[in-house]
């Protein structure tokens, strides 16, 4: 029996609409629910959605991406399924190829769709060279950024999903980044009205500047902290951690004792990792991984995992001779740092770097 899927439509000023596609997601075998999420409108769109059977949930923040995460969170089921508010010329039977495609190790299906009047510019000059580029792994797909996808939310922080037009390919890299696959299937043709050059210039410059945004976050370097204590690991690493599990990145933590404050303030990130010490040596990286960063304490070099991978290794303060060469500003981290210090009743600190020494790795 398949996993229930619950779909979710982001709709603005869609009354038109709405009831036709809430009815035809509704019918959808294995579809458990359908969510329309509000995102400001003043024509009525929640009271059709409503009485066409649709749970809703109102988003204030205009912006395709605020409207995307809202609905992820409502949503009952991790299987989510997002599609557009008009999707009146679509054959909407082909979706159901988006549920049947799901297999182990998959996490995310894109609806690839065909328009013989669109010569796809977003996707041919922008979307596929950043892609190849950035990451490769995905550089071969057709329709990267389709907006109509099923994936598993239970794989992503979907919290921290950007709020603006590129929420979709920030589900897929971070989809990507947690170690799971991507595929996609043909659902269709279908004739678009004509669009100016000013439709495409403005999404231009969001999916540009997402792209600027992620291109430091070395998405595909997972971090692997080892340490003989969490006390340790926070504050050499605690906001390297969470900054690194915030941008949807895998970050592994090795201790030799302790672990449930780190447990407790990252519990809501997927991608995180804790587990003793003793079995560092033998980490398995995931399987979109493009390289370690291991972050040790000096008592802990011995357990730096063996890969074949590269690896930068670096090597947390407090080791005679300790000399720092690099410097990692605390950033996004800096928030949940500060709460695993507290919780640890350790001081919070005042320096906003994180500084180790480099180690040429054995």
């Amino acid at each position: 029996m398949q996993e229930p899927i619950s779909v979710i439509i982001p709709a603005r000023n869609e009354a038109a609409t709405i009831a036709q596609v809430v009815a035809t997601m509704r019918a959808m075998n294995p579809v458990a629910e359908v969510v329309v999420i509000d995102n400001a409108s003043d024509d009525g769109t929640a009271e059709v959605a409503r009485g066409a059977g649709a749970e809703v949930v109102q988003e204030a923040r205009r912006g395709m991406g605020h409207a995307v995460r809202r609905g992820v969170a409502a949503a009952r089921h991790d299987w989510v399924m997002k599609v557009d508010a008009d999707l009146g010329r679509f054959d909407t039977a082909l979706f159901a190829r988006m549920a049947e495609a799901r297999r182990p190790g998959v996490g995310l299906i894109k609806g690839a769709w065909n328009d013989p009047q669109d010569n796809m510019p977003m996707t041919r000059l922008l979307v596929r060279p950043a892609l190849r580029l950035m990451f490769p792994g995905l550089g071969g797909l057709d329709a990267p950024n389709t907006g109509i996808y099923l994936f598993d939310r239970s794989l992503i922080a979907h919290a921290h999903l950007t709020g603006d037009y590129a929420v979709d390919l920030d589900v897929m890299l971070r989809i990507h980044a947690a170690g799971a696959g991507v595929a996609e299937v043909d659902i269709g043709r279908i004739v678009h009205d004509a669009r100016d050059v000013t439709h495409y210039n403005a999404m231009a410059e969001e999916i540009l500047a997402f792209f600027l945004s992620r291109q430091p976050l070395a998405l595909l370097d997972e971090l692997v902290v080892l340490a003989g204590t969490e006390a340790e690991a926070v504050r050499h690493a605690g906001a390297m951690i969470a900054a690194r599990l915030i941008s949807g990145a895998r970050a592994s933590v090795y201790l030799a004792e302790g672990g449930d404050v780190l447990d407790a303030v990252f519990a809501d990130f997927p991608t995180y990792r804790r587990a003793p010490l003793a079995g560092a040596i033998d980490h398995a990286p995931h399987a979109n991984a493009a390289r370690l960063r291991v972050i040790a304490s000096s008592g802990a070099m011995t357990c730096v995992p063996k890969t074949a991978l590269p690896v930068d290794l670096w090597e947390m303060p407090g080791a005679a001779g300790f000399v720092a060469d690099v410097s990692v500003e605390t950033g996004l981290g800096a928030v949940l740092k500060r709460a695993a210090l507290d919780r640890l009743g350790l001081p919070p600190g005042s320096s906003p770097r994180e500084v180790f020494q480099a180690v040429v790795a054995g």
